[in-house]
């Protein structure tokens, strides 16, 4: 259900109809609920997907132009007003009538030198949480005394914890005033309102960017626990609960502030041209085009991400995008967990936990807005926990050297995961279920520090001898 504080709800008198929109070259059904709108200017049209969840369309649409040359012909012709530029090749429009939105995105799509048009949706984001239920084994992802379920993290911490190293953890409310995380706050944003120097906080109690916050960042303080990544320049973004425009925004402003990773334990089951696009662009020209790390969680459906429904459709989610990695979840016993989706998509997996009480422990909001009283969540489970865990390995890397590039580093983590379960890797090292592996923070980190260093010093040695 799309936020309450959009939904001043007033019925329509309209009939139920099946619409679409295009996205990544194909088209999508919507189904048309009864007709919604809010009794203010926020007014919405209300579908359902082919998955079942609720999307909201009012008068605004985004586009794309192969041909910029075309962009006033296309404005005139449908007589669209421009609202802003969301980056150099996004626009984002209003028409006058929100009825027509669909219908208007669709003609635009089909003309020639438009590379994609669809509505600015509006979407609940679906936190990717399974359960936060009170539980104790602490940092076994960390250091596992019973087991390998770990990532091998002291190896890495002999070299490095992350330090100045920008990271951003883009999730719903984030506690910046909890004991264990606002030392390594750098800076934050809020996405969901008109104030981004507002507070990252939850509108609804819900404060799932705090738990993720903490299994990256958590400072080494003597208090709770610790991140993979403790000396980091953390940003936290909160982003908005259902604007695709607004998204669009919070990223192009994390890549011109310089982060190097984001972190994204979240999805919508509409993985749009707007989001590939954005995608696209933080991977090839971020970093003064060393490229961001964009990473998701590849959710907890356990369903397969390369299956499609009755409809023909996929799951379609961002963690499928060809410019993010998509980590999958495992367990307290070195198992791909349950809940974890699977397929071609998935690049690599980091600890998640099991529904049957190994859990990890992370921050929670301070005080009576939390899970627990105590400010820590004791038993936080999905691949919400992978994804964050992944963020602050690559931070690691980066800290030893900064100059790898968005290739350099998906080649090492590739390359020195742990090729663990019963299930067969192919040729290239990847099977649908663990990606490349379980990532291993120590061996990465060792790669990293001489990564592409060997050449250059080799170079160099052979020029000084040339020369005397």
């Amino acid at each position: 259900m799309i936020k309450k504080a959009l939904l001043i709800l007033l019925i329509l008198n309209a009939s139920l109809h099946a619409d679409f929109y295009y996205s990544n070259g194909k088209k999508h059904e919507l189904k048309a609920e009864k007709n919604i709108r809010a009794a203010t200017e926020n007014s919405l049209i209300l579908f359902k997907t082919n998955f079942g969840t609720t999307v909201g369309v009012d008068n605004r649409l985004i586009v794309s132009f192969k041909d910029i040359n075309i962009k006033k012909i296309i404005e005139q012709k449908y007589n669209l007003t421009l609202i802003k530029s969301l980056n150099d090749s996004l626009f984002l429009y209003k028409i006058e009538d929100m009825k027509k939105t669909i219908e208007i995105s669709n003609k635009i799509y089909e003309e020639e030198g438009v590379k994609f048009a669809h509505p600015d949706f509006h979407r609940e984001k679906r936190a990717r949480v399974l359960t936060n239920d009170p539980h104790s084994d602490l940092l076994w992802h960390l250091e596992d005394n019973e087991g390998t379920a770990d990532i091998n993290i002291k190896e890495a911490w002999k070299w490095t914890k992350g330090a100045g190293v920008k990271v951003a953890v883009y999730d719903e409310g984030i506690d910046i005033d909890h004991i264990d995380l606002k030392d390594n706050i750098y800076k934050f944003a809020n996405f969901n309102n008109d104030n981004i120097s507002s507070l990252p906080y939850s509108d609804d109690d819900s404060w799932h960017g705090t738990a993720c916050a903490g299994l990256l960042a958590s400072s080494e303080n003597g208090k709770g626990g610790v991140g993979t990544a403790p000396e980091i320049n953390l940003y936290a973004v909160r982003y908005s609960d259902t604007s695709v425009s607004k998204d669009i925004e919070a990223y192009e402003w994390m890549m011109s502030e310089g982060v190097s990773v984001i972190t994204n334990s979240w999805g919508t089951y509409q993985n749009l041209d707007a989001y590939n696009e954005t995608f696209e662009k933080l991977a090839t020209q971020g970093r003064d085009g060393k490229g961001i790390i964009i990473i998701f969680a590849a959710g907890n459906n356990g369903q397969d991400l390369d299956d499609v429904n009755e409809n023909g459709a996929s799951i379609n989610d961002e963690s499928e995008s060809p410019y993010v990695l998509s980590i999958a979840a495992s367990t307290r016993d070195n198992t791909i967990a349950s809940y974890s989706n699977y397929g071609s998509a998935v690049d690599l997996t980091a600890p998640g936990g099991s529904q049957n009480g190994d859990g990890l422990f992370t921050t929670d909001a301070s005080g009576v807005k939390g899970y627990t009283a105590d400010n820590y969540n004791y038993n936080f489970v999905g691949t919400s926990a992978s994804a964050p865990i992944a963020a602050g390995v690559v931070a690691l890397m980066l800290s030893v050297n900064p100059e790898l590039d968005r290739d350099n580093i998906t080649d090492i983590l590739k390359q020195t995961a742990q090729k663990l379960g019963n299930f067969a890797y192919d040729e290239n090292g990847h099977n649908n279920h663990w990606g490349y592996g379980k990532i291993d923070a120590g061996h990465a980190v060792r790669i990293a520090r001489t990564y592409g260093k060997s050449k250059l010093k080799s170079f160099t040695r052979t020029m000084f001898a040339e020369l005397f």
